[in-house]
């Protein structure tokens, strides 16, 4: 109700006059007290957007002089959602990874959790599947390299034992073999009786990925687009609930991308493919929906949103540039929470991380998720860290709620407004994409992978300098941790094991008519386009494996191949990780981890502040902080420190008594022999250079690098090399 409508609250609300954001500017710079309003409460993020600290109705008309209508889910530009409400309210599918490299793991994996609230099938394909090849035949570090091996309707059936794919959506992201699993996966459904419109989710190509991952292509694009193009008939014709094209961000978002370099990247991507199509024959609507989208979903959790909901508006705009109809642009959206913000250290903190990611996923309107397991930078999943991580899902749908709110952060004047600021910056990234020829030209000429490149070297940097927080590795770090058990996976085995299985395949009664094999093979060649999938699946029926089919399939396809500067994945905790594990190598060895000293001088109140910064930051790379007590003079405080073997010391007091109390502790310190690293908390500007020449190695202070500082501390400290 309004207040209009009520006489008596409109009467109070009158007694009371109406803040505007020119008084609470006012309000907030007196108490700032002279510092800079932009410096101390806006924040840069590293998508170039300036965070406001306070938002209204008014902050929308910044950012467009027309902000479209956001309308209602389901319907056009598709900002709150994709579908329509329905009732009973219908969740996100739990769509988890099972990243084992052999399919007996797979299979027994996916049959517990399928009986446990997972309800899609999720095939994490190795790399040597993804190209195409078979194992005994495949680069041998890319068998059972990050998913499984799967080269036949063999193994697709053992993977699946028991699991009726009418029931499960099946999603594949294939890499440039996504025609020949689409054949597998309907061969299989054939077998088991299954007609194939019954199938649902994607099995899908993505060259362009494939080209970012491994840096090249051995076949020309057009070869791709066009085997694209036959999947995508096929299915329109006869799976029209199945996706042929995997759109994946995850690269990009490994490699550092920032929100908007991986919107861009994933519309620039689908907009190529469905051009690619659309030259083909196909028709645009059908074309867009065979594009299945997966974003990976960072730690920002309002960006996420945006991102998400962006999305669905910039695809809808793609849509219709293609003259497609309005529905045909509700885009298929998986999500996946982040890998470059797994660590290695502290690994149960990835609990919450992903906890707050999956939150993003779900307000942000995704179709289906993925959590990642909590010690998937160290492992492959137990049945304990799938446990957890299915149950975050769970417990957002059936705890939370969530999904029976239909578009929870719709209507909030920051979502709105940022929802919009990263779609204009994604558009405009898209733009500059599509002025290079699109997708495909700019990643030849490595214009996106700079960007990236340059993105990700300011995001590490952030973090060597902790302007951004990893909680237990550059803040609240716990050196005593004892690290999670590595099990490493023997793929010298896994490839020898699969080799093995090939070699009895091609003897088993299905391949007995080998002359049948071959004959279904060569009609791949001598078919019309319309008969090609056909032939693939009857291939497939009789044993052939994706190796054969895509030999067959190729073997007169000539043309150049395509290369490009790869994205390459990394972890963002990845280098203070290489401290911890040097000092807990240390700690092995001498059996006690780094110790650094702490020279508090002076009484509590003197000193206190500074050791508190210096025993977190230290605690960083591993190192065990041992307080003083509060020393009356630079000799006591010698002394403790050289009585503690610690091999670094560390000054703590204020910058008013430094001038008296660093030369002459320094001077003690260099008169005995083999004397311990001195550092000093703070950064006393107009005494640094004397301060250095006295015996100062480092500063510890807000501004420091801190990943360089600590690196030279465990340098002196011989912990590392």
């Amino acid at each position: 109700m309004s207040t209009k409508d009520n006489p008596q609250s409109e009467k109070l609300l009158s007694g009371f006059p109406p803040a505007t954001p020119e008084a609470w500017r006012a309000a907030a710079e007196k108490l700032l007290k002279g510092a800079p309003f932009e410096k101390k409460l806006i924040t840069r993020t590293h998508e170039g957007i300036d965070l406001q600290p306070i938002f209204t109705e008014s902050s929308r008309s910044g950012v467009s002089k027309e902000a479209p209508d956001p309308g209602l889910p389901g319907s056009y530009p598709y900002r709150r959602g994709s579908r329509a409400p329905v009732q009973p309210p219908q969740p996100w599918l739990v769509a988890q990874e099972l990243p084992y490299p052999t399919y007996e793991e797979l299979h027994a994996a996916l049959k517990h959790d399928l009986e446990r609230g997972q309800n899609a099938v999720v095939l994490s394909l190795d790399r040597a599947s993804q190209l195409g090849h078979d194992p005994d035949q495949a680069d041998a570090s890319h068998v059972g390299c990050g998913g499984v091996s799967i080269a036949s309707i063999a193994g697709f059936g053992k993977a699946l034992d028991g699991i009726d794919l009418s029931q499960f959506p099946l999603l594949v992201e294939a890499g440039t073999a996504g025609p020949l699993f689409l054949a597998i996966a309907a061969a299989h459904a054939r077998r088991k009786k299954i007609p194939t419109d019954a199938l649902r989710g994607c099995i899908g190509s993505d060259p362009l990925g494939t080209l970012v991952r491994e840096g090249n292509l051995p076949k020309p694009l057009e070869v791709f687009y066009d085997e694209m193009a036959v999947a995508a008939e096929w299915a329109e014709k006869n799976a029209s609930r199945i996706c042929t094209i995997a759109v994946s961000t995850r690269m990009y978002a490994s490699g550092g991308a920032s929100a908007v370099e991986e919107l861009a990247a994933a519309i620039g991507t689908g907009a190529e493919y469905v051009r690619s199509l659309v030259q083909r024959g196909v028709p645009p609507d059908a074309a867009i929906r065979q594009v299945w989208f997966s974003f990976s979903i960072g730690p920002h959790f309002f960006m996420e949103i945006a991102k998400l909901r962006a999305a669905r508006m910039l695809w809808a705009n793609v849509a219709s540039a293609f003259g497609a109809p309005a529905e045909a642009g509700a885009m298929n959206m998986h999500v996946r929470t982040s890998e470059f913000d797994v660590t290695r250290i502290d690994p149960y903190v990835n609990m919450l991380r992903s906890t707050t990611e999956a939150l993003s996923g779900a307000i942000g309107g995704c179709q289906s998720m993925h959590v990642g397991f909590f010690d998937e930078a160290i492992r492959l999943p137990d049945e304990f860290s799938r446990r957890i991580a299915r149950n975050v899902q769970i417990i957002l749908q059936s705890e939370s709620l969530i999904h029976r709110v239909v578009d929870p952060a719709g209507g909030s004047w920051f979502v709105e407004w940022l929802t919009e600021t990263v779609a204009e910056k994604a558009w405009k990234l898209f733009q500059e994409i599509e002025k290079q020829g699109g997708m495909s030209a700019s990643l030849r000429k490595g214009h996106l992978q700079e960007i990236v490149a340059a993105t990700s070297a300011r995001r590490d940097d952030a973090l060597a300098h902790r302007k951004d927080v990893m909680v237990g590795v550059t803040t609240y770090a716990h050196p005593a941790e004892i690290p999670l058990e590595d099990r490493p996976e023997d793929l010298d085995s896994v490839r020898t094991r699969r080799a093995e299985t090939l070699k009895r395949l091609r003897t088993v009664p299905e391949r007995a008519a080998e002359p049948a094999v071959r004959e279904r093979l060569s009609r791949i060649l001598e078919t019309g386009r319309d008969s090609i999938m056909n032939a693939l699946i009857d291939a497939a029926a009789q044993g052939a494996t994706i190796g054969e089919m895509h030999r067959a399939w190729r073997s007169r396809r000539q043309g150049d191949p395509v290369s490009a500067k790869p994205i390459s994945p990394h972890r963002r905790s990845s280098a203070f990780e290489v401290l911890r594990a040097a000092s807990h190598a240390y700690s092995r060895r001498t059996g006690h981890a780094p110790e650094v000293f702490l020279a508090t001088m002076g009484p509590v109140a003197q000193y206190k502040a500074r050791a508190d910064f210096s025993a977190g930051f230290v605690s960083a790379a591993g190192c065990v902080a041992r307080m003083g007590t509060g020393y009356a003079t630079p000799e006591e405080a010698v002394a403790a420190a050289l009585e503690s073997g610690a091999r670094a010391l560390v000054i703590c007091s204020t910058d008013e008594t430094y001038p008296s109390l660093v030369p002459a502790i320094c001077a003690l310190v260099k008169s005995r022999p083999a004397p311990p690293m001195i550092v000093l908390a703070g950064y006393p500007q107009d005494h640094v250079e004397s301060f250095k020449r006295a015996g100062v190695e480092e500063f510890i202070h807000l501004r420091a690098n801190a990943l360089a500082v600590l690196q030279h501390m465990l340098q002196r400290m011989e912990v590392i090399a």
